[in-house]
């Protein structure tokens, strides 16, 4: 399965969290098929998403769409520049 990572900071953890399950709907009609969001420990507002795909070309898609540039806008209140991959399993190990 192909994953959309997106790492960036966020101004208000509040409003990122907002804008994310706002926009969940419309992620799923788009292909997704779930994710989950991390914080640093040390550093709450520096978040990275991790998003399945049910495709790499839909993944690709949402990676580059408008809508998602827009979303992280919104949610980062322009703190930094978000870095977003489409990325596929390598390489598995048991520890």
């Amino acid at each position: 399965m192909p994953y959309v990572l997106i790492e960036h900071d966020v101004a208000v953890w509040e409003t990122f969290k907002t804008v994310y399950l706002d926009d969940l709907e419309r992620r799923r009609r788009a292909g997704s098929k779930g994710g989950r969001v991390y914080r640093t420990a040390n550093e709450p507002n520096k978040i990275v998403v991790l998003l399945e795909w049910d495709s790499a070309e839909k993944a690709h898609e949402f990676a580059a769409s408008l809508e998602l540039n827009e979303a992280m806008q919104w949610s980062t209140s322009n703190v930094g520049t978000p870095l977003v991959s489409v990325i596929e399993p390598a390489l598995d190990s048991e520890a």
